[in-house]
């Protein structure tokens, strides 16, 4: 039996959005953000009631995932301190 690849040749590239550096103030919101709901379950962080507590200082285009990431990355620089 002889399989058969199909191709999306050329491939369709993909659009990313514009990268935003983080300020001070989002990482500030961020973190009071996260005090502020972690606590209610340990295992899922409603990272969309946190996009909303810091709506007037994260800047436009911001997702919970990008909140997600940053944390993340937050974490990780503590570590090595």
């Amino acid at each position: 039996m002889t399989k058969v690849w199909f191709s999306t040749y050329p491939a369709i590239p993909q659009l990313r959005r514009k990268k935003l550096p983080w300020t001070r103030e989002e990482e500030e919101k961020l973190k009071e953000g996260f005090q502020m709901y972690s606590s209610l379950n340990e295992k899922s962080i409603p990272w969309k009631n946190i996009l909303d507590y810091g709506e007037s200082v994260f800047q436009k285009g911001r997702t919970p995932m990008d909140l997600k990431d940053k944390w993340r990355n937050i974490c990780k620089g503590s570590l090595k301190l």
